[in-house]
């Protein structure tokens, strides 16, 4: 076929080498290259600090969150308290004491019970027994010192029956039926002057029952006096209240009805009152005492924190209590002392992290 000159001819590819086609050359951007081991290793590092820090900072929040929620509940319960005071007329008193002078506690007992339910007819051995000054029916630790400051702050606002003569042994009382076993308790049943969550109320066994100390007692319910039907078996447990996520309970401490003791010299006290707990299950490591402080106007005077009122504690987000012996020894000024007193402290250790009702951080926050 001949072309007409006119026409024009497809372009053909250019051909070159061994008739393939040319190919169009790779190109790359000047200046660029690959990260070498080192600034990979430096990148990975700066990573690593950064993911420390988010996490300690989310370790740290989370903690203050939760010394936050028990402060809130010790404020809670100090409320509660103030409130019982309105509607009895005096502060709860507790009943753990040195056996050297344990005469306070079934008196400050007595007295506020009756206070509290002027009708009653409860057995004056059960009000005593309550304070320490029980024998053997009770289920106390060796020196029979009665509740301690955890014991006595459920016991108190864990509410009582509305029978002005069986406050304790009538229908919504501490105490239940003790041939009933210890299924025969109702915590749901109670009178409560406080919302307990009644699964922080311990100690419990493996199974989930009460397993701490306990008083039985027997009580004429049917008012008649009659000694052949006096007899009713009564069990009262002595429960404890924890934090949530907490194995150490709040205590409680009345200072609202003595001054502190405090060692003049060598031997020598004064005062003779010290409320404390310890050293009564495994998981009571230590003893641990009211917190003191110098009086504001006479540093040399001694008395409690919060003096004329009442102490609410808890051991803080380490769980331990730390050693507070060395705070009802000595007086202030005298050298021979190792006296830690509030806010001086110094607060350090186990006690540091202290968390209190009258302070809005712990001992080692407050200190001055």
């Amino acid at each position: 076929m001949v072309l007409n000159q006119n026409e024009t001819k497809s372009e053909q590819p250019k051909v070159s080498g061994e008739g393939h086609a040319s190919r169009p050359k790779l190109s790359t951007t000047p200046g660029t290259s690959a990260f070498t081991l080192t600034e990979l290793l430096v990148v990975i590092a700066i990573i690593a600090v950064l993911a420390a820090l988010a996490t300690n900072a989310a370790i740290n929040a989370l903690n203050a969150g939760k010394r936050t929620a028990i402060t809130l509940e010790l404020q809670q319960l100090a409320t509660a308290v103030e409130q019982f005071k309105a509607d009895f007329g005096a502060y709860p008193p507790n009943g753990m004491q040195n056996s050297t002078y344990l005469g306070f506690a079934p008196n400050d007992f007595t007295r506020m019970f009756n206070k509290a339910f002027p009708r009653h007819n409860e057995p004056g051995s059960l009000i005593a027994g309550l304070a320490g000054a029980g024998t053997s029916s009770l289920q106390f630790d060796a020196d029979n010192r009665g509740m301690n400051g955890a014991e006595a702050l459920v016991f108190w606002l864990g509410g009582f029956s509305k029978d002005s003569q069986f406050p304790i042994s009538g229908p919504g009382g501490p105490s239940y039926d003790k041939t009933l076993g210890i299924t025969g308790e109702s915590l749901e049943e109670r009178n409560r002057l406080y919302g307990f969550d009644l699964g922080r109320l311990g100690p419990r066994d493996s199974a989930g029952q009460f397993s701490g100390r306990f008083i039985a007692y027997e009580v004429d319910l049917n008012r008649d006096g009659d000694t052949n039907d006096f007899g009713e078996q009564r069990q009262i447990n002595l429960w404890f209240y924890t934090p949530s996520g907490s194995e150490q309970p709040i205590a409680y401490f009345d200072a609202s009805r003595h001054r502190a003791q405090v060692e003049t010299s060598p031997g020598t006290f004064v005062n003779n009152y010290d409320p404390y707990f310890g050293q009564l299950s495994p998981t009571f490591m230590d003893s641990f005492f009211a917190i003191k402080r110098p009086n504001q106007t006479n540093p040399v005077r001694i008395e409690f924190a919060n003096q004329g009122k009442f102490q609410i504690l808890h051991a803080g987000l380490d769980d331990i209590w730390g050693n507070m012996t060395v705070m009802h020894i000595g007086a202030q000024g005298d050298p021979a002392s190792n006296v830690l007193l509030y806010p001086e402290g110094p607060f350090i250790g186990d006690i540091a992290d202290t968390l209190t009702n009258f302070t809005t951080g712990t001992l080692e926050d407050a200190q001055e």
